[in-house]
């Protein structure tokens, strides 16, 4: 997933929608997951390199054999950053402390610290993730709020997952698919395209359904219609509309795209959010936000998440202008 890629209510090209009905998520915690098996969508003919993919299996299993283990070196990466950047380290801490006014300037410092340390840890469970098996992750990382998702499917048929960049929102999909949700998100193409590639297949390889950015409304209804459940980022908006909301701290640029497919699908808006506790990540989903205005529902959207990041305000990665008074 991507953050607030460009989302319009007009007809425009799509990439890969299933036609495949889907199958309800396990009815009791005991239970393995089995829902999503067999209803994959359709995957990108263009596929990495074999020695690639080789490599970055390698990678993932070595990861998961070293357990905590793993984050030794991307620790290490996030204090040489954090050393060798001494201006952005401040200025994050500086962001840190306007979302939370309580904090000392030391203590601002440490959190933008984690900041750092807990995004390179991110990008090292994208490649820890690859190939774990669904059980492992439905026994292991938790996911709270199940009710409002069964709410969701049981009376409008999906829903639409709002998230922000917090936490690990790849880890967010991932026990989602575990627990036999079928997804469907946007995500932008990255540079270089040997790049883009491995992303998109290793993503596809977990149950992702994805979306190229910009007009890509069309096959998200499509999504909703055929009982996936819509994933999108809302903050730090890269493309289509926007709406300025109050959020930590400060007036933000949100897209509107989770508020829009919401309203244009019936589909209720839950805001949900995934973070490391200890050592396992957990997923909690809020119920809906009321139904009003795009402007309005998406407020309240950045008012749960915000309320959400106050669990692990760490996880939380202003490592760029957050406030539109600062750009």
């Amino acid at each position: 997933m991507t953050g607030g890629d460009a989302i319009e209510t007009g007809e425009g090209d799509t990439a890969r929608v299933s036609d495949q009905k889907v199958g309800g998520p396990p009815g009791k915690r005991s239970r393995a997951p089995t829902a999503y098996h067999g209803v994959a969508p359709t995957q990108s003919q263009a596929q990495p390199s074999l020695p690639t993919r080789v490599f970055w299996n390698g990678l993932a299993r070595t990861a998961q054999l070293l357990g905590r283990g793993r984050f030794l070196g991307s620790d290490a990466v996030a204090a040489v950053t954090c050393w060798a950047h001494p201006r952005r380290t401040a200025q994050c801490a500086a962001r840190h402390r306007r979302a939370d006014p309580s904090l000392s300037r030391r203590a601002a410092r440490r959190r933008a610290r984690a900041s750092y340390r807990e995004y390179y840890r991110t990008c090292i469970d994208l490649v820890w993730a690859h190939g774990l098996r669904s059980e492992t992750v439905y026994r292991l990382h938790p996911l709270d709020g199940w009710e409002n998702i069964e709410r969701a499917r049981e009376e409008h048929g999906g829903g639409v997952f709002g998230l922000a960049h917090f936490g690990n929102w790849d880890m967010a999909a991932t026990m989602a698919l575990s627990h036999g949700l079928a997804l469907a998100t946007v995500m932008r193409e990255f540079k270089p395209e040997s790049l883009n590639r491995l992303v998109v297949w290793a993503r596809e390889r977990r149950g992702l359904e994805l979306f190229t950015p910009g007009r890509a409304a069309r096959g998200l209804l499509h999504a909703l219609h055929v009982g996936r459940f819509v994933a999108l980022l809302a903050d730090i908006p890269e493309g289509g509309s926007t709406v300025e909301v109050q959020f930590r701290g400060g007036p933000v640029l949100f897209s509107t795209g989770p508020a829009t497919i919401a309203l244009h699908s019936g589909c209720p808006l839950l805001p949900v959010a995934a973070y490391r506790d200890g050592g396992h990540y957990r997923i909690l989903v809020e119920p809906a936000v009321p139904t009003g205005t795009v402007a309005e529902m998406t407020q309240r959207l950045a008012d749960r998440l915000e309320a959400l990041m106050a669990l692990a305000p760490d996880q939380w990665y202003p490592f760029n202008p957050v406030w539109t008074d600062e750009r």
